[in-house]
């Protein structure tokens, strides 16, 4: 299937590529080169889906889609294919609430409880002090990704997601770090509707998708499917290539990542931002919320985080980006303002592709000799899975052989509560122990005796990777609690759950 897959790669339908506008042909010949250079880069990462645009002078000078929808049925990706866009969509929350600043309806500056009477963070200082422009710039103080395993595959709804993370501990001082954070984002998203009595999905409908005239753009899997032509997540491993067998919704935090878009949509957002937000000539967001946005606001090493995007300076020049990610999609947003140039890249399995296609168009297009960046990312991303494996395999060498537990297995069986995440449970299932997160289907699978009153489990869910569980007991040999650690986990803290016993 792979190698059938990959030639339609190499037979694209001609009407899935558009050259729009007077190109001239020193251009054309540019964005005929980054054509070639995409169809190589697929065979190299065996990328099933991909699909790019690129803005220039307030023009869509290219937008085409490559290789297939779903290797299960081979329809093609064309440049209106839809696909996660995962947290590109933060800037689309930041640009609704800069709207709202505009009209005097909030200000970035004001405290969340001037909104949100109920928000509570786990120190009631920062709870006092927290304001909104804090929520969307990763300086709460929370750890990157903390609280995400509230929301993946939960039942929780978006009010106790943001309920609970008053249990999450800071890892730092509030204002002092970057911490990437999906849950305050998502309380972000919350104050629109406390201030419009419009839910964030038809705020950003009313005011971003009817007026650019992204018509494909949706808030949900479920629309996304009723719409067709979308382009389905796979898993790559190794040489295998298969696709997931449905969606990981992010729609708990949808503030954070819940747009599903084509690169012909995101065309007119890179459109709006170039015109520091106009469109059309009609005016969505005034150019000094366009500057406050872009503006530096978190210190992250050699780059900045401003309001729903990240600043740096590559080829001396600003670049204004944002990636997203969800298991089986990668995507990217990036600009070039001094240029006025940007590009969105949008793709259905989890590879370092878009970033080196998105390197490699930038430089072509302000005419720099483009390093080699699919060789260059394709050996990073290389070295990131050797050191899955590396780690796999010290854990197997520190392993102590022929140890035997503590107690029968049943002893281990029970209910556990984590105080911020909820409960799990632990029981006998065909001999041996089965390990459930209530809350989410997601997290569940077998436990593999690993040594002592430690196991391992491969996660029954496919992006997971393996995680180890610790059984702790008392004096009195009674199991007291159980804690996880998964290494080489996508995104998931693990190791801010402690789950005590209760019965």
């Amino acid at each position: 299937m792979r190698n059938r897959s990959f030639s339609i790669v190499n037979t694209l339908l001609f009407f899935s590529i558009l050259f729009i506008g007077h190109a001239s042909f020193p251009q054309q010949d540019k964005l005929e080169k980054i054509d070639s250079t995409i169809q190589h880069a697929m065979k190299d990462w065996k990328i099933p889906g991909f699909a790019v645009a690129i803005v220039k002078n307030d023009s869509v000078i290219f937008a085409k889609g490559y290789g297939v929808r779903d290797l299960r049925t081979n329809e093609p990706v064309d440049e209106n294919t839809l696909f996660m866009i995962a947290s590109c969509s933060k800037a689309f929350t930041t640009a609704a609430l800069a709207a709202l600043a505009d009209r005097g309806k909030i200000n970035w500056d004001d405290h969340v409880t001037d909104y949100l009477p109920s928000f509570q963070m786990y120190d009631a200082w920062v709870t006092k002090e927290i304001t909104i422009r804090d929520l969307v710039t990763h300086r709460s103080g929370l750890a990157t990704f903390s609280g995400d395993i509230l929301w993946l595959g939960s039942t929780y709804n978006s009010e106790e997601v943001i309920r609970r993370a008053r249990f999450l501990k800071p890892a730092s001082s509030f204002r002092s770090k970057y911490g990437y954070q999906n849950i305050m984002f998502s309380a972000a998203g919350s104050i629109i509707a406390a201030v419009t009595d419009t839910s964030w999905s038809d705020f950003i409908k009313a005011h971003f998708f009817k007026p650019l005239g992204m018509n494909r753009s949706v808030t949900s899997i479920s629309e996304m499917k009723a719409s067709g032509n979308y382009a389905q997540p796979h898993k790559i491993t190794g040489d295998d290539v298969k696709p997931y067998i449905d969606f990981y919704s992010i729609e708990t935090v949808a503030p954070a990542g819940a747009i599903n878009s084509s690169v012909s949509d995101m065309a007119q957002w890179i459109r709006l931002q170039l015109k520091k937000g106009t469109y059309g000539g009609r005016q969505i967001f005034s150019e000094r919320q366009s500057n406050e946005m872009w503006s530096n606001q978190t210190a992250i090493e050699n780059l900045n985080y401003g309001l729903g995007w990240f600043i740096r300076y590559w080829n001396g020049k600003k670049l204004i980006n944002h990636g997203g990610g969800m298991p089986g999609m990668i995507s990217d947003v990036s600009i070039l303002p001094e240029e006025n140039l940007g590009c969105v890249i949008l793709s259905n399995a989890e590879t370092g592709m878009v970033a080196a296609i998105r390197n490699y168009i930038l430089e072509t297009l302000i005419n720099k000799e483009p390093k080699d960046w699919n060789k260059i990312m394709l050996d990073n991303w290389r070295k990131r899975e050797e050191g899955f494996e590396k780690e796999n395999k010290r854990r197997e060498e520190v392993r102590v052989q022929n140890t035997n537990l503590s107690l029968p297995l049943e002893k281990y069986c029970g209910t556990y509560e984590d105080k911020m995440y909820g409960k799990a449970e632990v029981s006998l299932k065909d001999g041996e122990l089965f390990l459930q997160f209530l809350p989410s289907l997601t997290f569940r699978g077998t436990l593999k005796h690993y040594h002592y009153d430690t196991f391992y489990i491969d996660w029954e869910e496919e992006f997971l990777t393996r995680g180890w569980i610790k059984f702790d007991m008392d004096f009195n040999a009674e199991i007291k609690k159980l804690t996880i650690e998964v290494p080489n986990s996508p995104d998931f803290i693990f190791t801010e759950l402690s789950f005590e016993k209760i019965k």
